[in-house]
């Protein structure tokens, strides 16, 4: 009898331990997925700042200044 409960407890202690080590692979590949979106989330947040400068240089006031520049360099 005791050693059929011995036999037992090691199969389930063998079945809790897989389970342990399948849950650290999920924990794991949460992570990773978390850093990943962190990093997508600041190259967003730097590609909107991106536009705005690319925006701004680009609008009518600048290019009018920009031109109004070029004109009068010229002359």
């Amino acid at each position: 009898m005791a050693r059929k409960l011995l036999i037992v407890i090691f199969v389930f202690t063998l079945a809790a331990l897989e389970l342990l080590a399948i849950r650290q692979e999920q924990i794991n590949t949460v992570h990773t997925m978390t850093v990943l979106h962190q990093k997508i989330a600041w190259q967003e947040t730097s590609l909107d700042a991106l536009r705005f400068a690319i925006e701004g240089e680009c609008s009518a006031e600048s290019l009018g200044l920009f031109i109004a520049a070029e004109v009068s360099h010229h002359e």
